[in-house]
């Protein structure tokens, strides 16, 4: 079992950037107040830069192109072993702490991993 992710869950990239995902998590589904982040919430999610904080950054992602213009990773959506299989809400799956995906930055592709599923309460498979 894994734990399920809720709004505020941290996702890192492989350059060290760290933020919370803001959601919108759903309102039919919550742990300790917090939505629980559906199939989708990952996606084209951008980390912030030094330069250009985004909310809820914890640490800047560093990609840059090679003029040294920031660059941070852009997340592609979780491969199919991050998602619920037995749980749905509204019908999509919620994501796990096992959620993984592809980035895109200035220097090329990269991957991103969940370091905080944001509860401890509820686990899922």
């Amino acid at each position: 079992m894994s734990f399920v992710l809720v709004e505020g869950a941290v996702i890192t990239c492989v350059h060290g950037g760290a933020c919370r995902l803001p959601g919108p998590g759903s309102t039919a589904l919550t742990v300790s107040n917090a939505g629980v982040l559906l199939a989708g919430a990952e996606a084209g999610f951008a980390f912030g830069s030094a330069a250009a904080p985004v909310p809820g950054m914890i640490t800047p992602c560093p990609a840059a192109l090679p003029n040294g213009q920031p660059q941070p990773c852009v997340t592609t959506p979780t491969r199919p072993a991050g998602l619920t299989t037995k749980l749905t809400v509204a019908g999509q799956p919620a994501l796990l702490d096992t959620a993984t995906g592809d980035t895109v930055s200035g220097t090329g592709k990269g991957a991103w991993t969940i370091t905080d599923p944001g509860q401890q309460i509820l686990e899922a498979s």
